[in-house]
């Protein structure tokens, strides 16, 4: 009969050392797993987080494309004109005729145009630039480009007046759109039913899929021509941004298509920037490259700076990374931990954020428990849609949504709305009925006692929670079967609130 086996015992060896051996083996295994772990993670997620969109080999012809107008510092009477051709810097210009009060139009003033070779990883072209400064307000003008031997037919724009009384602007979160499709008529929406009523549109980045020549062709031709006579403001996002390991680097095509000014953080000039508006401040930040503590300082500093120094009666601050995410499972530590405070300490009114294609509105509260200024939102008109989550933080949510913002500021309070976008288009002679695409409305406005208070128009609307991108297998049954559930618990929160 043979003898059961027995381990061999660790002789001569104390039991308290016996049992630091044990914690030891445990922890290099514990390890090893740990490692392992995020090993196999890093190789399934590789491309995702350090990889890019491949650009395919691409020329750039000689006609002029991508025409781009945007604000320049002072709105009110600078624009700033953008616009590609060639890939061989050439003699270029701006003609600029203002016409009269009969229509007629005054003599032609020829700009000359600054151009820079712009190549990226798969090919190059030429970049201009024309800026214009003491534009009437009010006037309405022609200009046409010209580069070597290309020019563009003849466009025309109008400065707007009475912004001292009143300023309304459309904003979109992600467009974020690879065919080019929804967006371009979502545009066509916007063109037909604001017409001449708005003075430019914001964007929060991340207006492409992927920064390569081929997106960059989608997103203008989506727009539709409104780039050629609306001013553009945007942020960078983090799909305009290339991957280089663990830093980021914006697309060099970025900045040379937009010219924004220069008056941001020393490092980030044209990228983070202000533009002034008689009643508004309106501060755009790139917070794709706010990752290290150099860039953190500086946009800290820098955003104290022109938010205390503003004479503007309002202050709105736009980038791409929310606050307080809506994406389930996302969170921003250093938009979260460091610049929440900052814009709630030094006065930012109202804060337009992307990203998370969701959608997500947040107040503060006053110690006296009342709804004050900033008021975050976080929005998105892309097909891509996320799973939000339920925090607290939020007042509304939404998700599987399409929206756009339509945002009115005069001296005493910002009307803002959201809208989801129809189906259909609205022909061109009837007047859109926007009352039933209506999601979301507040109103901010200055109490007399100084203190900015914030109105909830849309308490009496549903929330809407399409998203339904779950698994076929027992795994995404299990998430919807939980998703349905938090949405009916947040319901019936929300109906015991408006009971009260």
């Amino acid at each position: 009969m043979k003898k059961a086996y027995k381990a061999p015992r660790l002789r001569g060896i104390p039991t308290k050392k016996k049992k630091a051996h044990l914690r030891r083996y445990i922890t290099i295994a514990t390890l090893l797993l740990i490692v392992s772990g995020l090993t196999t993670l890093t190789l399934v997620r590789w491309n995702a987080w350090f990889g890019n969109k491949p650009e395919a080999p691409y020329t750039t012809p000689e006609e002029i494309t991508r025409i781009t107008m945007v604000p320049g510092e002072d709105f009110s009477h600078q624009r700033v004109f953008s616009w590609r051709s060639g890939e061989q810097i050439a003699s270029s210009s701006l003609s600029l005729r203002k016409l009269s009060d009969k229509g007629d139009t005054l003599p032609e003033r020829l700009y000359s145009a600054l151009g820079r070779l712009i190549e990226s990883r798969s090919g190059k072209g030429c970049y201009y630039h024309v800026s214009l400064d003491s534009l009437e307000e009010g006037a309405t003008y022609l200009y046409q480009l010209k580069s070597g031997r290309s020019t563009s037919p003849i466009y025309s724009f109008s400065m707007p007046s009475g912004l001292q009384d009143s300023l309304r602007f459309i904003y979109m979160g992600d467009v974020q759109d690879p065919e080019g499709r929804m967006s371009k008529q979502f545009f066509q929406e916007l063109s037909q039913s604001y017409r001449d009523s708005i003075q430019f549109f914001a964007f929060a980045g991340d207006q492409i899929e992927g920064p390569t020549d081929a997106y960059w062709q989608t997103w203008y031709n989506s727009l539709s021509g409104i780039n050629t006579h609306i001013p553009i403001l945007a942020a960078p996002g983090n799909h305009e941004y290339l991957k280089r390991g663990f830093a980021r680097e914006l697309d060099a095509r970025w900045i040379p298509q937009f010219n924004y000014p220069a008056n941001g953080p020393k490092d980030y000039l044209q990228r983070s920037y202000y533009v002034d508006f008689p009643l508004v401040r309106f501060i755009i930040l790139d917070t794709t490259d706010i990752m290290w503590l150099g860039s953190i300082n500086q946009h800290k500093a820098w955003l104290k700076q022109v938010l205390s120094e503003s004479k503007q009666p309002w202050q709105v601050v736009l980038f791409h990374h929310a606050v307080d995410c809506v994406r389930e499972g996302r969170k921003n530590v250093v938009m979260h931990y460091i610049f929440k405070d900052e814009l709630i300490s030094y006065g930012a009114d109202l804060v337009l954020q992307g990203h998370d294609h969701g959608y997500a509105r947040a107040t503060t509260r006053s110690r006296d428990h009342d709804t004050i200024a900033p008021t975050f939102i976080i929005s998105s008109a892309s097909p891509k849609v996320y799973r939000n989550g339920f925090s607290s933080v939020h007042d509304r949510l939404g998700s599987g949504l399409q929206l756009y913002q339509d945002i009115t500021v005069t001296q005493n309070q910002i009307h803002y709305k959201s809208y989801r976008f129809p189906e259909e288009l609205t022909p061109r002679d009837s007047a859109p009925d926007r009352s039933k695409h209506l999601y979301d409305e507040l109103v901010l406005y200055k109490g007399k006692d100084g203190i900015i208070r914030v109105e909830d128009k849309a308490r009496s609307l549903p929330e809407l929670f399409l998203f339904n991108s779950f698994g076929a297998d027992s795994k995404g049954h299990k998430k919807a079967t939980q998703y349905a559930k938090e949405i009916q618990e947040r319901s019936e929160a929300r109906k015991s609130f408006s009971g009260r």
